[in-house]
């Protein structure tokens, strides 16, 4: 089934200041793009953020979209807020990319990875030079954990190491992926098993020792007050870094479901307490709403691909979140698919997207 509209339509154009507002809707407009061969314009890039229009990371992925795609760019800038993308035909390959700055490697790999996969008749290595902790992107504890184990319920296997962390200011962390050839198929969860575990990282970077165990800590002693009794096994890791940082990360094992994973990041003059009293409390959020097959942060990411397979699928979210609403109206303008993003009745009830 086909489920793209004609690449000789007129250009797709995106406001991107709208929902999310981020750079989401470049993202998601960069790998549909590459998929469909339409072209589209974007304006009012990141128009709501502090530093708005590209910044480094989000140029690298224009960047690396247009260099696997042959595509044409105009207003491939840092800082602009207007930026066409002609894609060519699409050439899967292995690829190195350094951002050059702390930016995403997470985010710019996801760019990547469904062009990659649905188009490459083998194998291809990817490897990432930049942050691998970074706020409001997805850490590299939680690709590993959470959305590797999303993809493989969709049938499509991706292997990821991290040699070095990189940690804002200094960057320099090298993100590697193997990402197999595939198609996504379609997935429908609405209810969550029992919990099984929760397992967890405490790790630091160029710090003193007591940081990490201090989160680990924290971590271990808010589920015994919370009253979570489950097998809970936090460790201590130190990795190698150009740079210092530290973080968190607890993830939930449910029996039937994929990992949920939560992070919390340090930064300069925050506590470890508190740095792992941001990852305990939005794993207590997300478990307190029973019946949410997948995580807030996943339920945006895997939507794209189940757009992408054949057939009807249907999952429940512990919360809808703008950058999942975002993710459903971009995804519209280039593929003729009918999503439907359902809201919580109630703080304890889940949210619901159906893909027909």
């Amino acid at each position: 089934m086909s489920t793209s509209k004609s690449p000789s339509e007129s250009l797709v154009v995106l406001d991107g200041s709208r929902g999310e507002g981020g750079g989401q809707i470049l993202r998601t407009a960069l790998s549909l793009s590459l998929l469909t061969g339409r072209p589209f314009r974007i304006v009012k890039i990141r128009a709501n953020r502090d530093k708005p229009g590209l910044r480094p990371q989000h140029l690298k992925a224009v960047e690396a979209a247009a260099l696997l795609g042959r595509a044409d760019l105009l207003g491939a800038e840092v800082g602009s807020r207007d930026l066409v993308f002609r894609p060519g035909r699409v050439e899967p390959r292995d690829l190195a990319i350094d951002i050059g700055t702390a930016g995403s490697t997470g985010l710019v790999l996801q760019t990547l990875h469904l062009p990659l996969a649905m188009r490459a008749e083998t194998a291809c290595r990817v490897v990432l030079t930049g942050g691998t902790f970074n706020p409001k992107a997805p850490a590299y504890l939680f690709l590993e954990q959470t959305w590797r184990g999303h993809l493989a319920n969709l049938g499509m296997p991706v292997a990821l190491a991290m040699p070095s962390a990189g940690f804002y200011p200094r960057g320099g962390g090298r993100l590697e992926a193997w990402i197999e050839p595939a198609r996504p198929r379609a997935w429908v969860r609405t209810t969550r098993g029992d919990l099984l575990r929760i397992r967890g990282v405490a790790g630091s970077a160029n710090l003193r020792e007591d940081v990490a165990r201090r989160m680990r800590e924290r971590a271990l002693a808010r589920l015994a007050d919370e009253g979570w009794n489950v097998d809970v096994e936090i460790e201590a890791a130190s990795w190698p870094s150009p740079g210092q940082g530290a973080a968190i990360a607890l993830t939930a094992e449910h029996a039937g479901s994929a990992p949920a994973t939560f992070v919390g990041l340090g930064e300069r003059g925050k506590p470890a307490e508190r740095v792992a009293d941001e990852a305990v409390d939005e794993l207590l959020d997300f478990l307190g709403v029973p019946d949410g097959a997948v995580d807030p942060h996943s339920a945006d990411q895997i939507l794209l691909p189940l757009a992408l397979a054949d057939g009807r699928s249907v999952y429940t979210v512990s919360r809808v979140t703008e950058h999942l609403r975002t993710n459903a109206a971009t995804i519209g303008a280039f593929l003729d698919r009918e999503i439907e993003v359902e809201e919580s009745v109630a703080p304890d009830q889940p949210g619901r997207v159906v893909v027909a």
